[in-house]
């Protein structure tokens, strides 16, 4: 650790850490203050826009080593007894008890032994052959979308595309009619939401509880009666009798719901977005469609929607970069910081879909927990990429890009996107 990096962490001698507060700002553009932080040192103590309090690792080099690092552990109910107000908790502790209920027994939120059984019976469903066997349809899908567009000069494309396509293909995977669809959408916005009042925590509490419920009698209906969808498979006792319970299931389906939904629909409007505030970039992928893999890859990188990180609970005391994270603390794995390490990216604040890589973009994740739903949201990009560029070749945006309204919440993206095509 260099005498700058020491000079910047006043608790390696002791001290209480300095807490940086990242304001409203923050939310609509993140990367000027996760730079500075960047380039201060490799861990801080931050508060986050919604107020909480948690320990922040922003370079690449020691962002990747946490990812490996079993002290931290992705099993985030462990501390929030620990951390809950007096009773009667307030409604948006509420809300994280409730959310922690659904999802607790989610691959994704859970440690070796218990996450190595839950992927090993769910990875075989995501596998890259099936997923590009849905190309056909989720082509199909896109279409519809852009034809119910036919006509119109301008249309907000988050409401019109990105937050259907997603929803659509997941409902379809898991085999949940197209009229049950709307509790699917509603519990995914919640789950990666802001609540921002008791009021708005009262309705995300019902829409879980509805989601949950509904899980439970598809789980039901699905053992009595298998169907060609996911969730039958998943719903399936293997020989060795080791398939997944009720409870596991509501949490995977919970899980695959807003990985599949709520990240895949912010990806698309940023990927669109990104496109268009890069004209030179727009114009070498309309020239060259081979490019446009590497235009999904570079968007993760460069505007990815996990930011700033994600989550872990310390075990113990963990040392990174020099500092001592005590146990019992929440960690933040900066991914969305370590993306734009100049120590591994060149110019790393430009995008370019050209990009030669000079190391692994972390938007989807790395090692053990990475994101088994990764290849199917680049497939969703691609293909809207693809139709929006081939369909609409005046596409621009409708309003100047410093006016679009950035959501808050775990999943960053703007809440609209107005387009226009003629």
């Amino acid at each position: 650790m260099s005498d700058t990096d020491r000079a910047s962490c006043p608790h390696l001698a002791g001290a209480a850490p300095t807490v940086h507060e990242l304001d409203a700002d923050f939310t609509r553009d993140p990367f000027p203050e996760l730079a500075r932080l960047r380039e201060a040192g490799p861990v801080h103590r931050v508060k986050l826009p919604n107020g909480t309090e948690r320990w922040l690792i922003t370079r690449y080099d020691e962002v990747m080593a946490a990812l490996a690092d079993p002290r931290l552990s992705n099993e985030l109910a462990r501390g929030l007894a620990k951390v809950l107000p007096p009773e009667p908790l307030p409604p948006s502790w509420q809300v994280a008890l409730r959310t922690s209920a659904l999802l607790g027994r989610a691959m994704a939120n859970l440690d070796p032994p218990d996450h190595d059984r839950l992927r090993k019976l769910v990875v075989r469903a995501f596998s890259a052959k099936r997923i590009e066997g849905m190309r056909p349809r989720i082509q199909e899908i896109t279409d519809e979308l852009f034809d119910a567009l036919a006509g119109q000069g301008e249309f907000d494309l988050v409401e019109a595309v990105s937050n259907q396509l997603p929803i659509t293909v997941i409902c379809e995977l898991l085999g949940v009619p197209s009229s049950d669809a709307d509790l699917f959408r509603t519990a995914a916005r919640v789950l990666g939401g802001f609540v921002p009042d008791d009021e708005a925590a009262r309705r995300t509490i019902e829409a879980l509880d509805a989601f949950d419920a509904y899980v439970r009698s598809l789980v039901k209906a699905r053992r009595a009666e298998p169907g060609p969808d996911l969730f039958s498979e998943l719903a399936k006792v293997p020989e060795d009798g080791q398939g997944l319970t009720d409870d596991e299931l509501v949490s995977m389906a919970g899980l695959l719901l807003f990985g599949g939904y709520e990240t895949s629909a912010q990806l698309i409007s940023s990927a669109v977005l990104s496109l268009l505030r890069h004209p030179e970039q727009l114009a070498a992928v309309r020239a060259d469609s081979s490019l446009l893999a590497g235009a999904v890859d570079e968007v993760l990188r460069f505007e990815g929607p996990v930011n700033p990180g994600l989550n872990r609970y310390a075990l113990e005391d963990v040392e990174i970069g020099g500092v001592t994270i005590p146990q019992g603390s929440y960690v933040v794995l900066g991914v969305a910081a370590a993306n734009r390490d100049p120590r591994h990216w060149p110019e790393p604040d430009r995008f370019d879909v050209t990009r030669t890589a000079t190391a692994k973009q972390l938007g989807f994740g790395y090692g053990l927990h990475y994101c088994i739903g990764a290849r199917l949201a680049q497939l969703e990009v691609e293909i809207t990429l693809a139709t929006a560029l081939h369909r609409y070749p005046k596409l621009r945006l409708a309003v100047p890009a410093d006016e679009l309204h950035w959501r808050a919440g775990s999943v960053r993206g703007v809440s609209e996107l107005p387009l226009r095509v003629d």
